[in-house]
């Protein structure tokens, strides 16, 4: 290992270049900030240049390949900012008409061909992890970018170069406006001032350990990084054959970009995955710093490294399939409402999507109907706040579960996993549930779950009694209100004849006490008392709410009966703690049937397990 000092008549008097397996350029405006600050502060005595001055930049780690230009392992963040730099302020020297062709140098220069001696005009810095990256980085070089058009680089690392762009151009632009004098000897204070230590390791094989025990300043290499550094040290490259990189690099970069057109973490996704599709030890959940680690521990066993283009076709297959869950839709891209029912209830919670993963070899129709279990389930854990109880951890549940579910094929298999699984989870809720459902409040959910909660509800009353509900989006429209029937702004005269004055505020939250009701209704009846929202009510277009006050046109309609019956559906003369307190235990027992606790809810049991529920 050769380390060495940088020749202090310019940073970038060697050509460099980020290779495929590094990370991308993850620098947030942040650093960006805090590089340019250090440097004025160690160069500059107010507005003067200090003459015996230098700026320590750290140190990169590189080895020289074939054609003599410099692969960066480390330091590519910093430099790559510096490069940023140097084009900004070449950029604003020609507006000003001086042109710098010491600038110029240090963006780009003149090397020879080893074999032929001709010479190639090359950037200093060139980036091979990322097309849109690379190409908005010669783009910058070249000063072509046009900046309407910059939507075209889509790749996070594009993104962040382009925010680290704007900050440098402001920073330069405010500091040495209609100065360009300062500016030159910004630029050449930067160009000469700032020292480096280049430590060179012979061959890209040895690059990996360095690779893992060095970071760059403010942001820490991950899994990820590590990973894919390891997976391109894996993969064969002869000296006439690179074929396998590049196959390598265009996967890779394809599973980035579908993570980040889908504003996922890929950190997140790869965690999941491991846990979804391998045995992992559960001890502490398997946080996202151990991942690297059971790579290397568990990547020969299961063979990820043997084929590493392999395996990261099989990380594009589910992280297509992860990105489908995050927008509610099945694997072959059609919509699942279950899974849309749970961000409605979970909004960006993703710990499920370990057991969607497990599943996703399923048929449509299981898979659909695992997709009802999990929103079941999640909902359980949430309404009953089971998830906080210290024997409930759902990221090893769903851990542990995902190793049965990879072996279910058949419909058999399926009901069987469900009864042995979910089941028991759902049993051991069942009175917990219906106790949080009798004293529910709307100060003890948050306001978009009382939404679901009265959406569902009145979702399953639509389909008992007319066999055709609507799609839950409709019930959680913003044109229906949650209305109180109790009003929650109230004059002394309407608290003092409710029959426990005392009590009002507690029985306006209370879940008997809420209803949707169309905007337009809700405008003219509000803050009005019960009798006077009569008139209201009957005009609603929700059955719920118009059943308060008057009596359903039965006729032979035989299913309507049932379902009044069934569902207890009563109507109330007088709106008192009593008719509070009955709504509550009607709509408690309606809870149960949707969310399946109930025989005749929304269930897919088969008769055996039915009659665990009776």
């Amino acid at each position: 290992m050769l380390i060495s000092e940088s020749d202090r008549r310019g940073l970038f008097k060697e050509f460099y270049s980020v290779p495929e397996f590094q990370r991308e350029y993850v620098w947030q405006k942040s650093n960006v900030e805090k590089l340019l600050q250090d440097i004025v502060f160690e160069l500059y005595d107010e507005e003067d240049l200090k003459e015996d001055t230098e700026y320590f930049l750290g140190s990169i780690v590189v080895f020289r390949d074939s054609d003599r230009t410099y692969q960066l392992i480390d330091g590519q963040q910093r430099l790559t900012t510096i490069y940023l730099i140097f084009c900004i302020i070449r950029d604003c020297l020609a507006e000003y008409s001086q042109p710098s062709k010491a600038l110029e140098s240090l963006i780009s220069g003149v090397s020879q061909d080893l074999m032929t001696g001709d010479d190639i005009n090359k950037y200093r810095l060139s980036l091979q992890y990322d097309s849109d990256a690379a190409a908005l980085l010669e783009a910058i070089a070249d000063n072509t970018v046009k900046w309407n058009e910059r939507s075209k680089y889509a790749s996070s690392s594009a993104e962040k170069i382009l925010d680290a762009y704007d900050l440098i151009k402001e920073f330069v632009e405010d500091r040495y406006f209609n100065n360009p004098q300062a500016l030159k000897q910004f630029s050449s204070g930067l160009g000469n001032k700032i020292k480096l230590i280049r430590i060179e390791t012979p061959n890209l094989k040895n690059a990996l350990k360095v690779f893992e025990t060095i970071n760059d300043r403010g942001v820490g290499l991950t899994s990820i990084d590590l990973l894919k550094n390891y997976l391109f040290i894996s993969t064969s490259r002869e000296k006439n054959d690179n074929s396998h990189w590049h196959k390598l690099k265009t996967k890779w970069d394809k599973l980035m970009k579908t993570l980040y057109k889908h504003k996922e973490e890929p950190l997140r996704f790869l965690r999941y995955y491991v846990m979804s599709h391998y045995d992992v030890s559960l001890q502490n959940t398997f946080p996202e710093e151990d991942i690297y680690n059971w790579f290397l521990e568990e990547g020969k066993k299961y063979g990820i490294f043997d084929n590493p283009l392999k395996f990261v076709e099989e990380l594009i297959h589910a992280c297509e399939h992860y990105c489908y869950f995050s927008q509610a839709k099945n694997t072959d891209s059609s919509d699942n409402q279950y899974l849309k029912n749970i961000q409605r209830l979970q909004q960006r919670y993703r710990q499920h999507f370990i057991l969607l993963l497990a599943g996703r070899h399923l048929k449509k129709e299981l898979f659909v109907k695992l997709c009802l279990y999990v929103e079941n389930l999640l909902f359980f854990y949430t309404i009953t706040r089971s998830s906080r109880r210290k024997d409930v951890n759902i990221i090893r549940t769903f851990s542990q579960w995902s190793k049965k579910l990879r072996e279910v094929r058949t419909e058999e298999e399926f009901i069987k996993f469900i009864k042995v699984q979910f089941l028991p989870e759902f049993l051991s809720m069942r009175d917990d549930f219906e106790l949080t459902f009798r004293d529910l409040t709307d100060a003890k959910v948050a306001k978009f779950r009382v939404r679901y909660i009265l959406a569902k509800i009145n979702q399953y009353i639509d389909d008992l009694v007319y066999s055709n509900s609507k799609p839950l989006d409709w019930y959680l429209n913003k044109s229906h209100h949650i209305e109180h029937i109790l009003p929650q702004s109230s004059s002394t005269e309407i608290i003092n004849i409710f029959d426990k004055p005392k009590d009002y505020k507690s029985y306006v939250q209370k879940l008997g006490n809420l209803t949707l009701l169309e905007k337009t209704i809700n405008t003219s009846v509000s803050d009005k008392p019960y009798e006077q929202k009569k008139l209201g009510y009957r005009e609603s277009q929700i059955f719920t709410t118009r059943s308060l006050v008057e009596k359903p046109n039965v006729g032979n309609n035989t299913q309507l009966n049932r379902a009044i019956q069934l569902l207890g559906i009563q109507q109330f003369e007088y709106w008192n703690s009593e008719s509070i307190e009955k709504r509550q235990e009607i709509l408690t027992q309606v809870a149960k049937r949707v969310w399946g606790l109930e025989v005749g809810g929304t269930q897919i049991w088969d008769s055996e397990i039915e009659t665990d529920y009776s």
